[in-house]
C-alpha cells in the first residue's frame, strides 16, 4: 500500500507540472568538459588577427568561467523543476521502557517500535515555483550574455593589441632606417674630418647622434616584444612562446575611410550589447520577485500520505502486530494567511523597490555608451586631423633633411643644423605613424559597435 500512495502522488505532481517542461528548456550545449577541453585548435605558425580571436574565444579562461557559470545556471534551473516533485522520507524509532513496579499482566521493560513511510507534495503555494523558474531561466540567459560581453572585451582588447604591435613594427623600421641614415652621416663626417673640413667636436656630436639612434632602435624592439608580451597575455600562450605575427598593411584608405553617423551607432549598439540587454532580463526577473512577494498572501495547499506500523514487546508476536497495525493515511492541508505581522506588505514594497534598480542601471549604462562612442568620435577626428597634417609635415621635414644634408656636406651649416633636422624627419615620421593607427584603432572600434564585426586586413 505504501507503494500505492507514493506512484499516487508522483502521478498527480506529473500531471500538474509545467506542460512540457522538458521540451521547452533545450539541453545545455555546454558540459563539465568544455571548461576544461584542451585547444580545439593547433598552434599557428603566424598569427593573423582571425587566429587570434578564435583562439581566445575558444580557449581565454574568462571564456572558460562563463561556461562554468552557464553550467551552473543550469543546475539552479533543475533545482526549480525538482521543486515541483513529491518528498518521501522513511523514519523509524525505537525505545526501550523500564517499570520498577509493574502492575499485574506487566511486564517491567517494555520494548517498542514503529516504522513509517510518508510523503509530501505542495500541491499550490501561490505560483512561487512558476515565477522561480521562470527567474532561473531568465538568470541562464544573463549568463550567456555576460560571456558575449567577456567575448566582446577580448575582441577589443586583441585588436588594439594587435595594433599595438603592428604600430611597434613600423616603429622598428622607422629606426633602423633612421640609424642607417646617421650612420651615413657619421661616415661623412669622419671623411670630412679627416680631410679637415670639420673639426673633432662636430664630428662627436654627429657620432653621439648615431649613439641616441643605436638605443631608439634598441628600445623599439623592446617596445615590440613588450607589445607582443600584452597580446600573448589575452591569449594566454605562456611566457616562454615566441608570437610570430602575420605582416598587416594599412592604406590610407583605413586611416580616412567614412564613419557611420554617430546617433547611429549609438543606436545601434545599444540594441546589442550584452550588458544592455542583460538589464533589460533584470526587470523581468524583478517582475516575478514581486509576484512572489505578494504570493505570502495567498493560500497554500498539501497532499500527505503515509503507511506505518509498529510493535511493542509484552503483547502478541512481532509478526502479528505489525500485520495488525500497519495503517496508511492521506490528508489535504489547506492554509490561509490571516495576519503575518505585515511581513507579505515589507517584502512586497521592498521587491517593488528593487524594480526601481532597473531604471537606474539602465541609465547608467546609455550614459557610459554615450560617453564611449563620443570619445571614440572625438578621437577618431583627432587622429585623421593629424594624420593629414603629419603628411604634410612630414614632406617639409624631409625636404628640410634633404637639403640640409647637402648643405653640410658643402660646410654650409653646423652640426647642430644637421642634427636638428635629423630629429625632426624622425619625430615627425612618428607622429604620423602614431595618428596613423590611433585612427584606424578609432576607426575599427566605432565599426564594431555599429556591425559587431571587427576585422584586421
Amino acid at each position: 500500500m505504501n507503494c500505492k500512495i507514493s506512484y499516487s502522488l508522483l502521478f498527480i505532481t506529473a500531471s500538474l507540472l509545467p506542460l512540457n517542461s522538458n521540451a521547452q528548456e533545450a539541453s545545455s550545449t555546454f558540459s563539465a568538459e568544455d571548461v576544461t577541453a584542451s585547444p580545439a585548435m593547433s598552434i599557428p605558425s603566424s598569427w593573423t588577427f582571425d587566429d587570434c580571436i578564435n583562439w581566445a574565444t575558444a580557449n581565454n579562461t574568462d571564456v572558460r568561467r562563463t561556461i562554468l557559470n552557464i553550467l551552473q545556471a543550469d543546475q539552479d534551473i533543475y533545482s526549480a523543476k525538482d521543486a515541483w516533485l513529491p518528498t518521501v522520507g522513511f523514519s523509524t524509532s525505537q525505545s526501550f521502557n523500564n517499570y520498577p513496579s509493574p502492575g499485574d499482566n506487566r511486564s517491567g521493560n517494555v520494548y517498542g517500535s514503529s516504522y513509517d513511510i510518508n510523503a509530501n507534495w505542495t500541491v499550490w503555494e501561490g505560483n512561487v515555483r512558476k515565477y522561480r523558474l521562470e527567474s532561473s531561466k531568465i538568470l541562464r540567459k544573463q549568463q550567456q550574455l555576460a560571456g558575449d560581453d567577456v567575448v566582446k572585451t577580448i575582441k577589443l582588447g586583441i585588436l588594439q593589441a594587435y595594433l599595438n604591435i603592428m604600430y611597434a613594427a613600423e616603429a622598428v623600421t622607422i629606426a633602423e632606417q633612421t640609424l642607417e641614415v646617421s650612420s651615413g652621416q657619421t661616415d661623412r663626417a669622419k671623411r670630412l674630418m679627416e680631410s679637415g673640413r670639420t673639426s673633432k667636436v662636430d664630428y662627436a656630436q654627429i657620432e653621439s647622434q648615431k649613439a641616441q639612434d643605436s638605443y631608439n632602435l634598441v628600445q623599439a624592439k623592446n617596445n615590440y616584444e613588450s607589445a607582443k608580451m600584452s597580446l600573448k597575455k589575452i591569449l594566454e600562450l605562456g611566457l616562454e612562446y615566441n608570437l610570430d605575427i602575420a605582416d598587416v598593411s594599412f592604406p590610407d584608405s583605413d586611416v580616412l575611410v567614412p564613419l557611420p553617423a554617430m546617433g547611429d551607432t549609438y543606436n545601434i549598439a545599444a540594441s546589442w550589447l550584452p550588458g544592455i540587454k542583460s538589464n533589460e532580463l533584470n526587470k523581468e526577473i524583478y517582475a516575478n520577485d514581486v509576484k512572489i512577494a505578494k504570493a505570502g498572501n495567498l493560500p497554500s495547499i498539501t497532499l500527505s500520505g503515509g503507511v506505518g506500523t509498529a510493535y511493542s514487546s509484552g503483547g502478541d508476536s512481532w509478526t502479528s502486530q505489525m500485520g495488525h497495525n500497519f495503517g496508511e493515511k492521506i490528508g489535504l492541508n489547506l492554509s490561509i494567511p490571516i495576519y503575518d505581522g505585515n511581513a507579505t506588505k515589507r517584502a512586497v514594497a521592498k521587491a517593488k523597490l528593487a524594480e526601481l534598480e532597473y531604471d537606474l542601471t539602465r541609465k547608467n549604462l546609455l550614459d557610459d555608451l554615450s560617453q564611449t562612442i563620443e570619445s571614440l568620435y572625438i578621437d577618431a577626428n583627432n587622429a585623421r586631423a593629424k594624420y593629414t597634417s603629419g603628411l604634410t609635415q612630414l614632406e617639409a621635414t624631409q625636404l628640410t633633411d634633404d637639403l640640409t644634408n647637402r648643405q653640410f656636406e658643402l660646410g654650409l651649416v653646423n652640426p647642430i643644423e644637421l642634427l636638428t633636422a635629423h630629429n625632426n624627419l624622425l619625430n615627425a615620421r612618428l607622429e604620423l605613424l602614431q595618428s596613423k593607427y590611433m585612427a584606424i584603432l578609432a576607426n575599427k572600434t566605432i565599426n564594431y559597435y555599429a556591425t559587431q564585426e571587427v576585422a584586421v586586413p
